[in-house]
This record gives structure tokens, sequence and C-alpha cells, in this order.
């Protein structure tokens, strides 16, 4: 499978499909300053490649539309591709992150909510505020690595679920 970078995330990185950027940091760091306008690009890219529609939601259908197409990049059965099982475990991970992002339950993704993810971790990540995360911070979230969870239209505290007990 191909590698997740910061910037250039999997096409479905932006709707929280992969696991939160703390953790793409300790798989593969990025090299060099990243910012929150490109994050923000990045999002509105991958939004704008899953509607397809233009109506600004992202249905079931044209998800799972754009999650086909980026498990197909690869070949089955050529090397980098995921493996039947591989496959249906993104699949299962996609569904439950489609219905964890999709904050208000109306079946479809805003652009608020597909990108809340992706925004709020690279605001964790961004620890001095600028807007820029460094090679240092990007250091510093991977020795952390530290899950964001389920984020709302406005940030994290607002996921519109109640917290798991403990």
């Amino acid at each position: 499978m191909r590698p997740i970078d910061l910037v250039g995330m999997a096409t479905l990185a932006a709707l929280a499909i992969t696991p939160p950027l703390h953790a793409q940091a300790k798989a593969r760091p990025v090299a060099g300053n990243v910012t929150r306008a490109q994050v923000q690009a990045q999002v509105k890219q991958v939004f704008d490649l899953a509607d397809t529609n233009k109506d600004n939601f992202m249905s079931r259908a044209e998800f799972g539309k754009r999650m086909g197409a980026v498990l197909n990049r690869t070949p089955p059965g050529t090397p980098g591709a995921p493996s039947k099982e591989e496959a249906q475990k993104l699949l299962t991970a996609a569904v439950a992150a489609f219905n964890a992002v999709d904050v208000n339950h109306d079946g479809k993704l805003s652009r608020t909510e597909a990108g809340a993810r992706a925004l709020a971790a690279f605001d964790s990540m961004d620890s001095n505020h600028d807007g820029v995360v460094t090679p240092a911070e990007k250091r510093a979230a991977s020795n952390a690595a530290t899950p964001i969870g389920p984020v709302g239209p406005t940030g994290p505290a607002d996921s519109g679920r109640k917290p798991a007990s403990r």
C-alpha cells in the first residue's frame, strides 16, 4: 500500500479514514514545514474529488466510490496492493470513520465535517499555534502519538457524542 504523509495525505485522510496525523507522523515523518493552509487545501482537493455531483456534500455513495478508487490504485495481486483481507479491513474502518465524522448523523459529510479531524490533528501538532508545523513539532507529535478521537464541526470538544466512561 502507498505510504501516507502529512501534506500529500492519501485521498481520504481528510475524511479521517487514516490514523490521526500523530500516528502518521510516527509512521513516516515528513521533511520540512507544513502550513495549516496546505492541510486546508488538501482537504478541499480531497473533498472536491469525492463530491462528484458538486452539491457540497459527500454522500455515502460518493464516499464509497472514492474509497474504491483509492483501494484500486494498485491492481490486486501486484506488489504494494492490499490483500483481500486488508482491503476489507480498510473498507470496514472507512465505514466506521464515515459514521464517526458524520457528527449530525444525516448520512452525508459536509466540508466542515470532512475536514474537522485533519485540521484538529494539525492544530494539536502546532504547539506554538503559528499555523506552521515544523519538523520539531512533528517529532514531538510522533513521540506523543496521542490519538485525537472524534471531532465535531468546531473541533475536538464538539464531537456531538458523550465521552466513553472508563
